[in-house]
C-alpha cells in the first residue's frame, strides 16, 4: 500500500506545480458537465405546445359545401373553423391550394392538407346509396429535418379527429333538432304527451265499441226468445183473440186499481225519505261543527278536547245505535222498499235496494264510533311532539271528510235510486194499462202480422250475428294490443339513460350532438409523471457525459508509471491503483458539477436528489475505471475499444428510443450494456422508487468493476509486449502520437 499512496503523493505534487496540467484538468471537469447540461435543454419540451406551433403546416380548403335540406353544410369550413381554435400546431390558412402546395416544396412549410372540392357532398354520399370517401390530401416535406415530419404527422390525426367530430356533430344535430318532437313530455314525465294522450283515448273508444259490440251480441241472442215468443203467438192467436173481450171488460178496474196503489207506495216512501233527509241534516250540522273545531286546534303546550268531545256526542247522539229508537241509524238500518213495488213492477229487487241502504249505514255507524279512537290518539300525540300531532289532527281530519261523504252518498241514494224507481213504477204502471187497451183492439189478423214480422226480424239477426261476433273478437284484440303499446312506451319514460337524453335534448341540441360526436372520455392517470422531455432525457445525457468524461481522461491522462525510483518491491496492481486515483478525483468532480448544474441551473425535475448524486458517482467510478483499464491494459486499442463501446450504447442504450422499437441485435447487447444500469438507477430517482430497482442496478454495476481489476490487473502483463511494439510503430511513423 505504500507504493500505491506514493505514487498518488507524486501525481498531486507534479500537477500543483504544473499550471498547464492545472488548465487541462479544469477543463477535463468542465467539458462533460456542459455536454450533458445543453443536450438536456435542447430536449426540454420538443414535442410540448410552445414549441410545435413554431412548425408551419398550410391548410387550405376548396370544398364547395352542399344542402341538405334546409341545412348548408360545409364540413371544410368547419374544420378550417376548428383547426383555427387548435394551437397545437403553427397553421397556416391559406387561400387556395396551390399556394399551401408550392409552399411545401420551397420549405416555406413542412407540410400541407388540402381539402377536396367535393369534400361535403361525398361525406354524405351515402344517402344516395353510392359511397365516394372524402378525401383530404396530405403533403410532407421529409427532406428539411429528419425529426419535424414525425411531428407534424400527427396533423393528419387531428384533421381525421376534427373531420369526424364536425359530421358525426352537424349530423346528430340535425336529426336532434327533427326529433326536438320526441321530448315533448306531458306532466307526467311520459314521451310525445300529446300522442300517449290521443292513443289513451282511442284506447277508450275501442273498450266503449267492444261494450256496445257485446250488447248487439246480447240482442242477438234475444232473438231466440223473440221467435219462440212468435211461434206462441201464432199458436194462441185464436184463445188470445176470445180472451180479448173478457179482458176488456176488467181492463178499466184494473187500471184504476194499478193507480192508487202505485199512489199509495209512493206516499209510504216520500214519508220515510224526508224523515231521513231532516235526520241527516243533524248530522251535517255537528260534521260540520267537529270540522271547524279540529281546524283550530293547535299544539302550544297541552290542548282542550273537551268542546270537541261534547260535539262528536251530540253527533253520535243524533246517529244512534240499531238499540235505540226513532234515531237516524234506526231509520235508516230498518228503512225498507214497499213489497208492494215487486208486485207493480216486476224485474225490482226490493232486497237488493234495502241491503244497499243498510250497507251505507253500517259503514257510516263505523265511522262514527272511531271518532273517539281518533281523540284519545290526538290527546297522546300532544305528548310526543308537533310531528305526531300533525299527524294525529290529519287522521281525524280524514276521517270527518269520509264521514261527510258517506252522508252525502246516502242522500244521492235516495236521490238516484228511490225516487226514480217510484216515477219509473208509476209511468211503467200507466204504459201497461195503455198497452192493455190498445191490445184489446187487436184481432186475430193484427197479431198473426206481428208474428210474422217477428219471425222477418228473428231471421235477419241470426244472419247479422256471426259477422258482429267476429268483429267484436278483432275489436278486443286491437284494444288489447293498444293497451301493450301504450304501456311500452310510457315505460320508456322510465328508464334513466333515456330520461337524460330527454334532458339534453330539452335543453341543448348541440351539446347532445358533442357527445355524439366525442361520446368517450379519457382520463389521464399518469405513473410516475415526469414534467418534460428534459427531465426524461436527462439520465441519458448525464451517463453519457460521464463516460465521455472518463473517455477524455483515459486518452489524455498517462496510465504508466516510469519514475518507480523510490518504489522498492513495484507490483503491477500497485501501479494500477495508484495512476488510478486522479482519473478517479477527477471524474467525481467532473459528476458533483453535472449533478448541481442539471439541479440548480437546468431544473430538472428529481425526487430523490441524493441517490441521485450517488447513482452518478457510483457510475463516475465504474465507468473511470473500466475505460482506465482498458487503456492501461491494451493502449490505444483500449482507447478504440472505449470509442466503440461508447458509440454502441448511444445507440442501442434505449436512451432516446424504446429499446423495443430497436433492431434486434441492439435488444440482446441491451442486457450486457453498463448505460441500462445507470440510466434506470437515475430514472428512478427522478420519477420515483420501485421496489428494489434502484439497489439492483446500483449492484450490477459492480460487475463491471470486477471485469475492470480483472482487465487492469491480470491481462496487463499479456498485452505488454502488443502494446510496445504498437507505440514504437506510432513514433516511427513520426505523424500519430
Amino acid at each position: 500500500m505504500k507504493n500505491v499512496i506514493k505514487i498518488i503523493v507524486s501525481d498531486i505534487k507534479r500537477l500543483s506545480v504544473n499550471v498547464v496540467a492545472m488548465v487541462v484538468i479544469i477543463g477535463l471537469t468542465v467539458i462533460p458537465c456542459l455536454y450533458a447540461w445543453f443536450n438536456i435543454l435542447s430536449n426540454w419540451d420538443p414535442y410540448g405546445e410552445s414549441a410545435t406551433t413554431n412548425l408551419q403546416v398550410a391548410v387550405a380548403s376548396s370544398d364547395q359545401g352542399i344542402m341538405i335540406g334546409n341545412i348548408e353544410l360545409n364540413v371544410g369550413g368547419i374544420i378550417i373553423s376548428n383547426l383555427k381554435e387548435n394551437t397545437t400546431i403553427g397553421w397556416v390558412f391559406t387561400d387556395t391550394a396551390e399556394e399551401a402546395i408550392n409552399g411545401v416544396y420551397s420549405g416555406d412549410y413542412y407540410a400541407a392538407l388540402v381539402i377536396d372540392e367535393e369534400f361535403s357532398s361525398n361525406m354524405i354520399s351515402f344517402l344516395g346509396g353510392e359511397i365516394e370517401n372524402p378525401k383530404i390530401t396530405y403533403y410532407e416535406n421529409e427532406k428539411k429535418n429528419a425529426i419535424a415530419p414525425k411531428i407534424t404527422s400527427k396533423v393528419k390525426t387531428t384533421i381525421e379527429r376534427e373531420v369526424d367530430h364536425a359530421f358525426v356533430s352537424t349530423l346528430a344535430e340535425s336529426l336532434l333538432k327533427g326529433g326536438e318532437y320526441f321530448a315533448s313530455l306531458d306532466e307526467d314525465g311520459n314521451i310525445t304527451g300529446e300522442g300517449i294522450a290521443k292513443l289513451e283515448r282511442l284506447d277508450s273508444d275501442m273498450k266503449s265499441l267492444v261494450t256496445i259490440l257485446d250488447s248487439y251480441v246480447a240482442l242477438m241472442e234475444s232473438t231466440e226468445s223473440l221467435t219462440e215468443a212468435g211461434e206462441a203467438v201464432t199458436s194462441s192467436a185464436d184463445s188470445i183473440t176470445k180472451l180479448a173481450e173478457e179482458m176488456a171488460k176488467s181492463a178499466q178496474n184494473a187500471g184504476q186499481n194499478a193507480g192508487t196503489d202505485i199512489q199509495n207506495v209512493k206516499n209510504k216512501t216520500d214519508e220515510k225519505i224526508n224523515a231521513l233527509n231532516s235526520k241527516l241534516d243533524n248530522a251535517d250540522y255537528y260534521i260540520n261543527q267537529i270540522n271547524s273545531e279540529i281546524s283550530n286546534l293547535t299544539l302550544n303546550g297541552s290542548i282542550d278536547t273537551t268542546k270537541l268531545k261534547e260535539q262528536i256526542t251530540q253527533l253520535q247522539k243524533v246517529w244512534g245505535s240499531k238499540e235505540e229508537q226513532g234515531t237516524l241509524y234506526y231509520a235508516l238500518a230498518n228503512f225498507e222498499v214497499d213489497k208492494n213495488i215487486e208486485q207493480l213492477m216486476p224485474g225490482v229487487d226490493a232486497a237488493s235496494i234495502t241491503n244497499s241502504v243498510h250497507t251505507g249505514a253500517d259503514e257510516l255507524d263505523k265511522q262514527i264510533s272511531n271518532l273517539d279512537n281518533d281523540v284519545d290518539a290526538l290527546e297522546n300525540a300532544t305528548k310526543t311532539g308537533i310531528e305526531d300531532f300533525n299527524k294525529a289532527k290529519d287522521t281525524i281530519t280524514s276521517d270527518m271528510s269520509q264521514i261527510a261523504t258517506s252522508s252525502s252518498n246516502l242522500r244521492q241514494q235516495y236521490a238516484s235510486v228511490i225516487s226514480p224507481l217510484e216515477q219509473k213504477v208509476i209511468n211503467n204502471a200507466s204504459d201497461t194499462v195503455a198497452e192493455i187497451e190498445k191490445l184489446l183492439n187487436y184481432n186475430a189478423t193484427s197479431i198473426d202480422m206481428v208474428v210474422s214480422s217477428l219471425d222477418g226480424y228473428s231471421a235477419l239477426m241470426d244472419q247479422s250475428k256471426d259477422s258482429i261476433v267476429k268483429s267484436r273478437d278483432e275489436a278486443v284484440e286491437m284494444e288489447q294490443q293498444l293497451s301493450e303499446l301504450i304501456a311500452e312506451i310510457k315505460s320508456i319514460g322510465e328508464n334513466e339513460a333515456y330520461k337524460k337524453i330527454m334532458e339534453l335534448l330539452q335543453s341543448d341540441p348541440e351539446l347532445l350532438s358533442d357527445f355524439i360526436s366525442s361520446p368517450v372520455e379519457i382520463s389521464d392517470e399518469y405513473i410516475y409523471p415526469v414534467e418534460n422531455n428534459g427531465s426524461m432525457t436527462a439520465p441519458f445525457y448525464i451517463v453519457l457525459s460521464i463516460w465521455v468524461g472518463a473517455l477524455i481522461m483515459s486518452t489524455i491522462l498517462k496510465t504508466t508509471v516510469k519514475d518507480t525510483k523510490e518504489l522498492k518491491n513495484l507490483k503491477n496492481w500497485q501501479c494500477f491503483l495508484g495512476r488510478y486515483f486522479t482519473t478517479f478525483v477527477i471524474g467525481q468532480i467532473q459528476t458533483i458539477i453535472t449533478v448541481l448544474g442539471a439541479f440548480l441551473f437546468v431544473g430538472i425535475q428529481c425526487e430523490h436528489p441524493f441517490y441521485f448524486w450517488l447513482a452518478c458517482a457510483w457510475t463516475s467510478l465504474i465507468y473511470s475505471i473500466l475505460l482506465y483499464s482498458f487503456t492501461y491494459s491494451f493502449g490505444n486499442v483500449g482507447e478504440a475499444l472505449s470509442v466503440i463501446l461508447m458509440v454502441i450504447q448511444v445507440a442501442g442504450a434505449g436512451g432516446t428510443f424504446p429499446i423495443e422499437v430497436l433492431p434486434k441485435v441492439f435488444q440482446v447487447l441491451y442486457k450486457f450494456m453498463p448505460f441500462n444500469y445507470s440510466m434506470n438507477a437515475l430514472r428512478e430517482c427522478i420519477a420515483g422508487f420501485y421496489k428494489n430497482t434502484y439497489r439492483d442496478c446500483m449492484l450490477t454495476l459492480i460487475i463491471y468493476g470486477l471485469i475492470a481489476v480483472f482487465v487492469g490487473v491480470v491481462l496487463y502483463h499479456p498485452f505488454k509486449i502488443l502494446n510496445e511494439k504498437i507505440e514504437s510503430s506510432k513514433e516511427k511513423s513520426g505523424i500519430l502520437l
